[in-house]
C-alpha cells in the first residue's frame, strides 16, 4: 500500500506564519483528514490533494483551530458535486452544530454525512485503514488518532498535554505526531494550557519506543524552529519539526 502524509497546517490557534493543524493521510487513492483548520481545502489544493477524494474527516476536540474548516472544506465538495458520502469522526456537538447550519440554511451539502460520535470509542475501519481514538490531556475534551494502515502505524495527538494514554497506544509506531506547542523554557504555561513542548513530546516517544517522532502545532512565536528540533533531540534521536506542505512518505 502506498501511504504519504501531507502536513498541510502545522501551526497552532492564529495562523500567522504557519497554517492551521490539518493533516491528510492518503492511503492508495483514499484520502483521510486529521483535524480540519481554516483553509484546509486550499491547502489541499496546492498539494494536488482533491477534496472529492476525502473519504474520512476525524477531529481531535472542538477547539476552532482544529474543525472550523470544515465547513468551507464541505461546501467546496457541494460546489464540486461531490455524490459520494463522507464520514466525519469527532465529538457528538459538531454534529449537533452541522445539522443546525443545514437547518437554518446557512449550508447547502447534496451528499450523504455519517456521523461517528468519538465518545462511543468505537473504531473506524474500511479498506484501507483502521483508525482507533484514544483520550488525550486537554482543557477540553479531546481525542488522538491511532491509525493502521497495512503494515503502517501512525499516532496523532492532536492538542495534549504529557498522556500516558499516548505512549499507550502509540507504542512502537513507525511516526508519532505530537503537538509541540512550546518549548521547555515554557514548560509551566504550557501545562498550564493543556499543551506539550518539544522535550515533553520527546520524552513521550522515547517512551513509546516510536521510530520517527514528528512535531506539529507549533507556536507563531518560534521563527527558529531549530529552537524545538534541540529541545526534543535531548530525548529522542529521530526528530522531524514539521512545516506546511511537508510530505512523510511511508
Amino acid at each position: 500500500m502506498n501511504i504519504r502524509i501531507y502536513m498541510l497546517g502545522t501551526g497552532a490557534a492564529i495562523p500567522i506564519n504557519r497554517g492551521l493543524p490539518c493533516i491528510a493521510l492518503k492511503a492508495d487513492s483514499n484520502i483521510y483528514l486529521l483535524d480540519v483548520g481554516e483553509g484546509c481545502q486550499s491547502r489541499m489544493f496546492k498539494t494536488g490533494l482533491s477534496p472529492l477524494k476525502v473519504k474520512t474527516v476525524f477531529i481531535t476536540h472542538l477547539h476552532g483551530d482544529h474543525y472550523l474548516g470544515l465547513f468551507g472544506l464541505l461546501q467546496t465538495m457541494h460546489l464540486s458535486n461531490r455524490k459520494e458520502a463522507l464520514n466525519v469522526m469527532g465529538p457528538k456537538d459538531l454534529f449537533n452544530l452541522i445539522e443546525k447550519y443545514m437547518e437554518l440554511r446557512l449550508m447547502n451539502i447534496d451528499f450523504q454525512l455519517n456521523f461517528i460520535d468519538i465518545e462511543e470509542g468505537r473504531e473506524y475501519s474500511d479498506e484501507k485503514i483502521t483508525a482507533i481514538p484514544y483520550p488525550v490531556a486537554h482543557t477540553i475534551p479531546a481525542h488522538g488518532f491511532l491509525v493502521k494502515a497495512g503494515k503502517h502505524v501512525v499516532s496523532y495527538t492532536g492538542d495534549t498535554g504529557p498522556s500516558s494514554s499516548t505512549i499507550e497506544y502509540s507504542r512502537n509506531a513507525d511516526i508519532l505526531i505530537h503537538e509541540a506547542t512550546f518549548t521547555s523554557a515554557m514548560r509551566e504555561e504550557a501545562h498550564e494550557q493543556g499543551h506539550s513542548t518539544s522535550g515533553d513530546a520527546a520524552m513521550i516517544a522515547s517512551r513509546a519506543g516510536v521510530k520517527m517522532l514528528v512535531l506539529t502545532h507549533i507556536s507563531a512565536r518560534y521563527s527558529d524552529e531549530n529552537e524545538l528540533y534541540v529541545d526534543a533531540s535531548r530525548f529522542h534521536k529521530n526528530v522531524v519539526v514539521a512545516r506546511d506542505y511537508m510530505t512523510l512518505i511511508l
